[in-house]
């Protein structure tokens, strides 16, 4: 699974959405630090934060993940 591209598809979205960093990562309550790392592909995801965010984009697993 290549982390960067899913966390750079989740930027992508986020920034469609006129969203910040800092407001995705508290609707989805996770820190901004916690955000960041995950689009720049530094952490993996864990399921449930995968999930929460794919909700809070409006979107489907399969839209970050191909």
């Amino acid at each position: 699974m290549d982390y960067y591209k899913i966390g750079q598809k989740i930027r992508k979205i986020r920034k469609a959405h006129g969203l910040s960093q800092e407001e995705l990562a508290e609707r989805i309550g996770i820190s901004t630090t916690h955000m960041s790392h995950i689009e720049t592909g530094n952490t993996k995801l864990s399921l449930q934060v995968f999930c929460d965010l794919a909700s809070a984009l409006h979107v489907s697993a399969d839209d970050l993940l191909f």
